[in-house]
């Protein structure tokens, strides 16, 4: 079989090696005839052994010699790549332009800019094609000629006509010299870009190879950069005398063209491109306009979510507003204004001097842009080092900005975002005590000074290098923000919130006096003013709204109810700070309901979208509530509530509703424990405290109450511990009496004063309650000054209740708790069936005291978002 197979390939070689025999001899006798006998020969042998190398090597297709490889291969640069590329774009356009497909036209438009880009980079010019600047003259004929035929075209097509025809017109102004030259003098593309050559070839050859010292540096600095050094743009080495109006509108165009398809890089040079113009316009409209891309492109350089905006770039911007408003509206210019929709028509020369004329821009949105910007700094910086403190310093450049925005817009009558800027600066002021505000007001009083002391800063130099696709710091780092000399704070920041929220109230919209009024409420709580916030957030029924209000909204809300019950505990009020507290601390998510942090929950997990969102609605670390504080704070009340409800249910053996459920999970951990140590946290404090309260040790609790470091934090440090105090010698007695007054048969007055320390008429009270409340079954006895016990044995019908009350309460306890696990969330009270269901059908959520829903699975903040 192998012979056979191997004879039959040698036929076929043969038969292969007779043809090339007959070619090759023919060849040879057509190009030399006189050749002898013994060069045919040879030529015939070397041809039949190159037919036999062909014939064994016909399995091998791919493997030839590099002579006929280099025949084939076509060695193309990435600009004649670029080109063709240009071409064929240009040439489909040209085919949907015979069948009207101005759908397509437009796609494919878009496609030949991008093009274009990518031709200017390879080929490192800034110049333009002929061939695109052909195809520009020829869309704007056939547009002209389409619009003037008016021919019935489809919806799609027509509408695709129209951003046609918009596109062009603003596009084509950046080309108007080119397209100008053009139609003077159109030549044919073959004309314009040709083929490669072998001048082209040679060009190629050259850039391979090093020649002078200078490539090789250009080549160095390419290399370590990763950025090829581009050729400044002409206006940067023109005379400013001779830069005209035009000149600098066109520029203004190309950058605005330009947005969304830049670089970080390209940005940094029209930064830089800016920053000249903003030096040699023509007026203050042209000014104006300069100064506004300069703020819109520094804007551009970085995204909200991912990253802060850096410290020299919001230092320019914020310089450049203040530049706005002090030299170009407010001061001199007061017939320019601000609008929100950019202008039909552009501007082909400066307006006449006291003309009214309107900017695109908006100062309330840049001004509510750097705000959300210096608090994401805020958030990515460690609280606890000198960068946060040297970044909260600039809180007074924020103020000065905002009383100058609404300056200008008090001025021109702009009521509605003039009311935006007021909720800003309350959100400035409302969570500062008197002691904070006092030393802001110094400091922003103090970098005023230094303001108007400073020399003049120098223009940061344009020529700043760019290193790893980043900008230099050095390029930047020269700007200074100088506060105006005219900026004011009042010394009382009650009348300035007071005076800014009427401002909210009368000319904003539900949800700015929304925000208002809980910052108004948060405002009062911490100045002790616990019945006026009280009074102001009952009188907005707002928490008959929350589950409609948005996650910032319901953040601040959780943080207004915070402390008001924190101010409650400072009046002394227990019942009213348990009863705000309660809803926090009743889900187990106290840090997310504040947005002071991320909790992570075994039943619950969040996917990286969510904790992302989360992240990003976390307020600063200067602005949160002290969580030990909060906690101690809940569970003391608790204790003085709990405590005596435990020692009443003991004695009567009637079984009372719970009225801290977080409490008495604590005590039941508490009591598992086979070994307790000496109380280590806030938790460990309360639950020794318990213990000893209810036996009526009240010293030993308030021994326990005062260790805890959290009450360092008040002001008041004296009052408050001096309210604890008389509040657990109330509570002690009424604990002691209903724990041990059955075992007696007789109390004295006087001996009960002196073992917890109070006034006979505050002993002879507290008795009294009991007794009316049938807590105590006794009496006084006013001659002897003693309480005479009543022993009263309950009957066989209240013994059996009160064994039936125990085990539905038990029952009770075990769903929901066997519910807690489920669900991740702790509630305070029974509820309805219709209760335990969140608005979104989520197991878990009920309605509160307040209104609203809370603690729904995969939900956020009060309202079980």
């Amino acid at each position: 079989m192998a012979s056979k197979f191997w004879q039959a390939s040698s036929s076929e070689d043969e038969s292969e090696e007779s043809s090339v025999d007959s070619s090759s001899s023919e060849g040879s006798t057509s190009s030399d005839e006189g050749s002898s006998d013994s060069d045919s020969s040879s030529s015939s042998s070397s041809s039949s052994g190159s037919s036999r190398k062909k014939g064994a090597s016909r399995f091998l297709m791919g493997s030839s010699d590099s002579e006929s490889e280099d025949e084939r291969r076509v060695v193309r640069s990435a600009k004649d790549k670029a080109y063709d590329e240009l071409r064929a774009t240009c040439n489909e356009i040209k085919n949907k332009m015979h069948i009207n497909d101005w759908a397509a036209i437009q796609t494919l438009f878009d496609k030949l800019n991008k093009q274009l880009e990518r031709t200017q980079k390879v080929t490192q010019s800034l110049g333009v094609p002929r061939a695109y600047v052909r195809m520009l003259c020829e869309l704007e004929d056939f547009l002209n000629k389409t619009l003037a035929e008016k021919p019935k075209l489809s919806p799609t097509n027509t509408r695709a006509l129209t951003r046609m025809k918009q596109t062009l017109r603003k596009h084509n102004a950046a080309y108007a010299e080119q397209m100008r030259l053009f139609r003077e003098n159109p030549v044919s593309e073959t004309e314009e870009e040709p083929s490669p050559s072998e001048s082209e070839s040679e060009e190629s050859g050259s850039e391979r190879e090093l020649n002078t010292e200078e490539e090789e540096e250009a080549k160095f600095k390419s290399v370590r950069t990763g950025v090829v050094q581009r050729p400044k743009d002409k206006l940067l080495t023109m005379d400013p005398k001779e830069i005209t109006y035009e000149m600098v509108q066109k520029k203004l165009q190309e950058i605005a063209m330009a947005r969304g398809k830049t670089t970080r890089i390209d940005r940094q040079e029209q930064i830089e491109m800016l920053t000249y113009l903003s030096g040699v316009t023509k007026g203050p409209v042209q000014k104006l306009e300069v100064l506004i891309n300069v703020i819109t492109v520094t804007f551009d350089m970085n995204q909200p979510t991912q990253n802060a905006m850096t410290v020299p770039n919001w230092n320019r911007c914020a310089q450049t507003m203040f530049d706005i408003m002090v030299s170009v509206l407010l001061d001199e210019n007061r017939h320019i204004t601000l609008t929100d929709t950019p202008p039909e028509e552009e501007r082909i020369e400066e307006p006449e001097e006291g003309t009214p004329t309107q900017v695109w821009g908006n100062l309330g949105a840049f001004l509510e842009r750097l705000d959300d910007e210096w608090n994401g700094s805020l958030k990515a910086l460690d609280p606890h080092a000198n960068e946060y403190m040297e970044r909260l310093k600039d809180e007074a450049v924020l103020l000065a900005l905002a009383q100058k925005v609404s300056d200008y817009l008090q001025a021109h009558n702009e009521l509605d975002k003039l009311a935006g800027v007021a909720l800003k600066r309350i959100q400035h002021f409302y969570y500062k005590t008197d002691v904070v505000y006092a030393a802001m007001r110094k400091l922003a009083l103090q970098r005023q000074q230094d303001s108007a002391e400073a020399p003049e800063a120098p223009t940061p130099a344009l020529d700043a290098e760019v290193v790893d696709g980043e900008e230099a710091e050095g390029a930047t780092e020269l700007i200074v923000v100088k506060i105006p000399h005219d900026f004011n704070i009042p010394d009382s920041c009650a009348d300035l919130v007071e005076q800014l929220a009427r401002v909210v109230y009368a000319h904003g919209n539900d949800n700015q006096k929304g925000q208002a009024m809980l910052c108004t409420v948060y405002f009062r709580c911490i100045r002790d003013d616990f019945y006026g916030a009280r009074d102001t957030l009952l009188m907005s029924r707002i928490q008959e709204q929350t589950g409609q209000l948005d996650a910032k909204m319901q953040v601040l809300y959780n943080r207004t109810i915070a402390q008001l019950g924190l101010s409650a505990f400072r009046e002394g009020l227990i019942f009213e700070c348990h009863q705000c507290l309660m809803d926090l601390y009743g889900t187990g998510r106290v840090k997310e309901l504040l947005a002071q942090g991320i909790q992570q929950h075994r039943f619950q997990e969040k996917t990286p979208e969510q904790e992302a969102a989360e992240r990003r609605r976390q307020v600063p670390f200067h602005m949160h509530i002290n969580l030990e504080l909060l906690e101690s704070t809940y569970l003391i009340s608790a204790m003085l509530l709990e405590v005596p409800a435990m020692a009443s249910s003991q004695s009567t053996d009637v079984r009372k509703r719970v009225i801290s459920k977080p409490l008495r999970r604590l005590m039941d951990n508490y009591e598992r424990q086979s070994f307790t140590g000496p109380p280590e946290n806030v938790r460990d404090h309360v639950m020794a405290a318990v213990r000893s309260l209810a036996t009526g040790d009240w010293r030993r609790a308030y021994q326990y109450v005062t260790a805890l470091s959290c009450w360092n934090l008040l002001p008041q440090k004296d009052a408050v511990l001096g309210m604890l105090r008389n509040k657990l010698q109330e509570e002690g007695l009424r604990t002691y009496l209903l724990a041990y007054g059955r075992f007696y048969s007789s109390l004295s007055i006087a001996q009960l004063c002196d073992m917890f320390e109070l006034p006979e008429r505050k002993v002879h009270a507290i008795v009294s309650r009991l007794i009316a409340d049938d807590g105590l079954p006794a009496s006084h006895d006013q001659p002897t000054g003693t309480i005479v016990v009543h022993h009263v044995e309950p009957t066989r019908l209240q013994t059996l209740a009160g064994t039936f009350s125990d085990k539905a309460s038990l029952l009770v306890d075990l769903n929901e708790r066997a519910l807690a696990m489920r669900t991740g969330a702790l509630h305070t009270d029974e509820d309805d069936g219709d209760g335990r269901r969140g608005h979104d059908g989520a197991q878990g959520g009920r309605r509160t005291r307040l209104g609203g829903r809370l603690g729904g699975v995969g939900g956020f903040g009060r309202g079980g978002r």
